[in-house]
């Protein structure tokens, strides 16, 4: 009657042996995988640090563009007070030639 423990032993023996290479590689995937999970993490948080940029300049954009308006507005009534001055003018060198 064959020792049944010897075959036991001797078969974990050899699934041992054939599994080591799939738990070496699954180590190497496992580590690989805590990698690139670091690595995005950092991404993300650079992402959240350009996105908060990206507000902010935004927000100054609505700021400047307000800005813009306003002083284009504030030159056209320069410009209107120009014109007049100068129809002013024109009309006292016109008095004054006659």
């Amino acid at each position: 009657m064959p020792d049944y423990s010897e075959l036991i032993e001797v078969l974990r023996a050899v699934i041992r042996d054939e599994l080591k290479p799939v738990n070496e590689r699954l180590d190497r995937l496992e580590q690989g995988q805590k990698q690139l999970e670091q690595g995005q993490k950092q991404l993300e948080l650079r992402l959240d640090k350009v996105e908060l940029r990206l507000d902010k300049m935004e927000l100054r954009l609505d700021r400047m563009e307000r800005d813009i308006s306003s002083i284009k507005t504030e030159l056209r009534y320069v410009w209107e007070d120009i014109k007049r001055l100068d129809k002013r003018l024109t009309v006292q060198e016109e008095r004054a030639a006659r």
